[in-house]
């Protein structure tokens, strides 16, 4: 019997406060083997060492998690779950949808923010899982993109953008966060990714093009600024 199952014989008090227990010491093998899976990667981290570093025996790990793989793809899935609850919990409280995606990006960021060693362990999954089809983070992203793109057909809609493909710009919005993460990391940069969530959000909405330079772009003459006619009659 693990710590997380029932025994007929407990009190269903007891045999709650146990399983709470069971909850508590899982999570705290999450976390002490992401800190490890993340500095070591997948090859060379231990599970002797996460017992160790918790003050357990190294079979208490495996009456939670039957092997080393199934560990790292636990850990994996937990940090993608955590990174759903904290954006849901800020976005679902928002109503208007520009300012729910705006948000949705900053609360993205700002988890990268707190767990940067996250991005140490999706990296590894990618390069020691190769037999999997999907790695966690791109199910998880999947999802996400799903239901941004149900929100742009909705702003549709509304007349609130225009009528653009809405699986491509949320793909698009998606590979300019997940590019943003790694990127930073790759760089070694210490900056806070939520301060750059009003520059992603700016170019996402805006464009970059002014409205004379969004004519040029569909092949009509932009107007010439008044200096340039100056120059052109001198």
């Amino acid at each position: 019997m693990t710590d997380g199952s029932v025994s007929l014989l407990e009190s269903p008090m007891a045999a709650t406060q146990r399983q709470e227990r069971a909850l508590r010491r899982r999570e705290e093998i999450l976390e002490e083997a992401t800190k490890l899976f993340a500095a070591k990667g997948y090859a060379h981290a231990k599970v002797d060492d996460i017992a160790a570093r918790l003050g357990i025996a190294k079979g208490t790990i495996y009456r939670y998690f039957s092997t080393k793989r199934e560990l790292f793809l636990a850990v994996a899935d937990n940090a993608m779950t955590e990174l759903q609850d904290s954006m849901e919990a800020i976005t679902s409280k928002i109503d208007d949808p520009l300012e729910r995606i705006s948000a949705g990006v900053k609360a993205h960021l700002a988890f990268f923010d707190v767990h940067r060693d996250l991005i140490e362990v999706f990296v590894h999954e990618r390069a020691e899982f190769r037999d999997r089809k999907k790695p966690t983070f791109l199910s998880y992203r999947e999802k996400n993109i799903r239901n941004l793109e149900a929100l742009l057909e909705d702003m549709k809609k509304a007349g609130l953008v225009r009528d653009v493909s809405a699986s491509a710009t949320a793909e698009i919005l998606g590979d300019m966060l997940a590019g943003t993460v790694h990127t930073h990391f790759i760089r070694g940069s210490g900056r806070r990714l939520s301060r750059l969530a009003p520059r992603i959000v700016d170019v996402f909405f805006n464009g970059i093009l002014t409205p004379a330079g969004g004519r040029a772009r569909q092949g009509r003459p932009a107007p010439r600024s008044r200096a340039a006619n100056k120059v052109k009659k001198k």
